[in-house]
């Protein structure tokens, strides 16, 4: 039976590492990719529109990158198409369509690419586990499930949106009126108000996707 996997890896050795390093507060989330040559797909990527002029910037001197182009800008997000250079960083699309993986969602955030794949089978998943493995990209597993059956107790967030999310609970944000703002958080949590806001949306996101599911 197929399985789906929740799992999260670091962008050291991978694609756009020095792109995101430009805006380290950023979640930034893939539409979807696909390739005519394996080795140098093409992403189609939504950036959070305050953050665009520094992703630019860092996009055109990322040697990881071979083209880009700001395609379309809507509820203040931008979405991109870039497309990665061959061997300049590790390319992880060849080896999930190799196994027969199908991405479900995608995105960057708090330091990490999170993903949810479905996988053919445990094994499959093990095979592109190790490939990262062999190129030292750290692997995080978050929930592991068969397909036609959910296995945990609650969507799964980040540890970052959890933890924010708890504070605006405890902090009353969520009241009406609000008892806190998201730049109060901020400096409780001691980050900027745009991760907060961030965080939170994403968080709710989640939970709204999970209900609705």
């Amino acid at each position: 039976m197929s399985v789906i996997a929740e799992y999260a890896v670091a962008p050291d050795y991978l694609a756009l590492a020095n792109s995101i390093e430009a805006v380290p507060e950023a979640t930034l989330r893939i539409e979807r990719t696909y390739a005519t040559d394996p080795e140098r797909p093409i992403a189609f990527i939504w950036v959070p529109a305050p953050d665009i002029e520094a992703f630019d910037s860092a996009l055109a001197a990322d040697p990881s990158v071979a083209d880009f182009e700001r395609i379309r800008d809507i509820d203040g997000e931008c979405l991109y198409r870039i497309q990665a250079a061959a061997g300049r960083a590790v390319i992880t699309y060849p080896k999930w369509v190799e196994v027969g993986g199908e991405r479900l969602k995608a995105y960057y955030d708090d330091g990490w690419w999170h993903a949810r794949t479905r996988y053919p089978s445990r094994e499959a998943l093990s095979e592109y586990r190790e490939y990262l493995q062999d190129k030292d990209v750290t692997f995080r597993l978050k929930r592991l499930y068969d397909s036609g059956h959910r296995d945990g107790d609650g969507p799964t967030l980040t540890d970052e949106q959890r933890e924010t999310l708890e504070l605006a609970y405890e902090r009353g944000y969520f009241e009406v009126p609000r008892s806190i703002s998201t730049s109060e958080l901020a400096d409780e949590l001691g980050v900027s108000n745009q991760a907060v806001s961030e965080r939170l949306r994403r968080a709710s996101a989640r939970l709204v996707e999970d209900a609705l599911r």
